[in-house]
């Protein structure tokens, strides 16, 4: 029963570690979208009605940008384990880290967790910023829309 559990769990952390990195391309690229789409937007400032003002233009776009780089930042804490060794004179016996099966089994239920975490988050922030550019795309048809009448 133990070892099923840990290779669920094994396979788990390998799932959650897949899309924190899907979900890490995924923000990189619309990070690269929203700096393009956000140039072209300050460019034809001057052609805008007067009540959208550079301001306003640009708090949807910063606002998606945050949320993005929230999504990227990285987030792994160093629950219980060693640290890299920062000293002085260092020999090469410091650098030999002995793995303990036993204490990477009794981790595993922490990683797992730690790993869902991280993937909700980036997943609430992904979201937060799709949600938000939809909505901007579908005010600022409504308000060129009034502005042509």
């Amino acid at each position: 029963m133990a070892k099923d559990q840990n290779a669920q769990l094994r396979n788990l952390i390998a799932g959650y570690s897949d899309s924190i990195r899907l979900s890490d391309i995924k923000a990189n690229i619309a990070v690269l979208f929203v700096a393009i789409m956000m140039g072209t937007v300050i460019q034809y400032k001057d052609m805008y009605p007067h009540y959208l003002t550079l301001p306003v233009l640009l708090a949807p776009f910063l606002f998606i940008f945050l949320n993005l780089l929230v999504s990227v930042y990285p987030r792994y804490p160093q629950s219980g384990r060693s640290r890299f060794p920062i000293r002085r004179r260092i020999d090469p016996e410091d650098f030999d880290f002995l793995t303990d099966p036993e204490k990477d089994l009794r981790t595993l239920p922490e990683r797992c967790a730690m790993f869902s975490r991280i993937l909700w988050w980036k997943n609430i922030t992904l979201q937060t910023a799709y949600v938000t550019s939809m909505a901007t795309l579908v005010v600022a048809g409504v308000l060129l829309f009034v502005a042509r009448q």
